[in-house]
């Protein structure tokens, strides 16, 4: 291949690359301005705590379903 061909190819490359990045913008300044307005979460820190403190949540939640059922099923014999 000739060096013009290579960067005619490089070229193309590059303008897609950057319509890829500009659209992965976009998207996220979207999900953003969705997570603000419907949650009231203003960044990504505070999105990661609330998830992690929900996971910490569901985790005691199972765990005391889990229990309560083991109970139950000693009181009843299944």
């Amino acid at each position: 291949m000739n060096i013009e061909k290579e960067l005619e190819q490089l070229e193309k490359e590059i303008a897609k690359c950057k319509s890829d990045l500009s659209k992965a913008e976009g998207a996220i300044e979207t999900l953003m301005k969705r997570l603000k307005d419907e949650e009231g979460i203003e960044s990504l820190e505070e999105a990661e705590k609330i998830i992690k403190k929900l996971d910490e949540e569901s985790s005691r939640l199972k765990n005391e379903i889990q229990s309560k059922l083991k109970e139950l099923k000693e009181m009843y014999e299944w």
